[in-house]
């Protein structure tokens, strides 16, 4: 007896997972091979492998859609030529525009992106674009020129750096300063200076240092690198902490060609951490030129002043001279004269004109009839002598006076 065979039409179309994932990357490949895509690079990770995996991020009103991406190394050197021609790299918060095609990982049942090429206009394009529009709202903000309007200390001695410690342009920066001979003060802020998170890092450090009472000035410093791992200090939070930072910044970011908005909106831009560290040794340093060259001024000054004093001082010396003879002089004869008119009065003069001076007998001098009577010891002392005799008589002026009248 022969037994017909049974068919079970869900086991004769059923798939292995492995089958239905070559199936599914089959039509993706068909359907889908080489496709242009773009969107925002989110977290980026290059192990020692040399591939490079991102995400590749778009913000649909709220609702974020995510594809990994996947660049391997071989791709990755292929494309290195172009990529460095426009002087881009693949970092976080970019946009980028990149073609590939779409894969169902087995092993891991992830759905991806396998990158094969890169427009690097886009990237540029949009960097720019969003770089104008930063500007327009920091200008309307009134904030693209505020840090220019903060005042620089004469002496700014004590720095507020903002780095990232141990870096090359840390390095260069500290040993420019300690090169200058002059005792400056450090403040370090250690902060991430490209990738995820950085320029929150960044804007809260400057923001820092710039309420510090003693710190003088703040350096934003970092090292070269492409135009997209500079993306950081084009980010409109970075720009507002300087833009609004309450201490004058010094920008050094390791770019010749362009200008970032960190450095549009700061107090002093410089190409390199080298050349901030100078422009801010070159303050110090002009401040002690216009010291020294007051001081200079001062002293000449003061020498001829001390010059002027001595000349003013020898000319009222000769004039006190003259003067001191010519006082002198007059003192002189004006003794003379005097001694010659109190001479006049001298009794011993007066004696030898016919004057005498008469003496009680108690040696006092008689000035007065009263002082004497008929009888009294006098001595009566003329110029060359004294004559002792005996009072026998006295007669007023008034007596005689009347005497002569009756004779007459």
């Amino acid at each position: 007896m022969t037994v017909a065979a049974t068919s079970d039409p869900i086991a004769d179309s059923a798939h292995s997972v492995s089958e239905l994932i070559g199936a599914i990357n089959a039509v993706l490949k068909r359907e889908l091979s080489e496709v242009w895509v773009y969107g925002e690079v989110g977290k980026v990770s290059q192990p020692s492998s040399g591939h490079v995996y991102f995400d590749l991020i778009e913000d649909n009103e709220g609702e974020r859609q995510v594809i990994a991406v996947k660049l391997w190394r071989g791709v990755r050197q292929r494309l290195a030529p172009k990529m460095q021609q426009h002087d881009m790299d693949i970092v976080t918060g970019i946009k980028v525009r990149i073609r590939g095609t779409p894969d169902l990982y087995g092993a891991s049942g992830q759905f991806g992106f396998k990158m094969s090429d890169i427009d690097p206009r886009f990237t540029l394009g949009d960097l720019a674009a969003q770089r104008d529009e930063i500007i327009a709202r920091l200008k309307k903000d009134g904030l693209y020129d505020r840090n220019r309007a903060t005042t620089l200390p004469l002496v700014p001695l004590v720095v507020g750096v903002v780095t990232s410690k141990g870096s090359a342009a840390h390095a260069d920066f500290m040993k420019t300063l300690e090169e200058s001979g002059i005792g400056f003060t450090i403040t370090l802020c250690d902060v991430r200076v490209q990738g995820e998170g950085a320029a929150e890092q960044i804007a809260a450090a400057v923001s820092l240092l710039g309420k510090q009472p003693l710190v003088d000035l703040v350096a934003v410093i970092r090292g070269g690198g492409s135009r997209t791992d500079l993306a950081t200090f084009d980010n409109e939070v970075v720009a507002r902490a300087i833009a609004g930072c309450g201490k004058p910044v010094f920008t050094g970011i390791g770019h010749d060609v362009d200008k970032s908005i960190a450095d549009e909106v700061a107090f002093s831009w410089n190409k390199t951490p080298t050349a901030c560290a100078v422009a801010i040794v070159d303050k110090v340093q002009a401040f002690v030129r216009r010291f020294d060259s007051a001081a200079q001024r001062v002293a000449t000054v003061v020498l001829a002043a001390l010059a002027s004093s001595e000349r003013r001082v020898a000319n009222a010396v000769g004039r006190l001279r003259i003067l001191r003879s010519t006082v002198l002089e007059a003192a002189k004869s004006r003794v003379d004269l005097l001694a010659s008119e109190i001479s006049a009065f001298d009794p011993v003069v007066l004696m030898r004109r016919g004057w005498s001076i008469t003496y009680g007998s108690d040696g006092r001098v008689i000035k007065s009839l009263k002082q004497t009577k008929i009888g009294d010891e006098v001595t009566m002392r003329i110029a060359d002598g004294s004559i002792s005799s005996t009072v026998i008589g006295v007669a007023s002026v008034s007596s005689q006076s009347n005497s002569q009248k009756s004779k007459q």
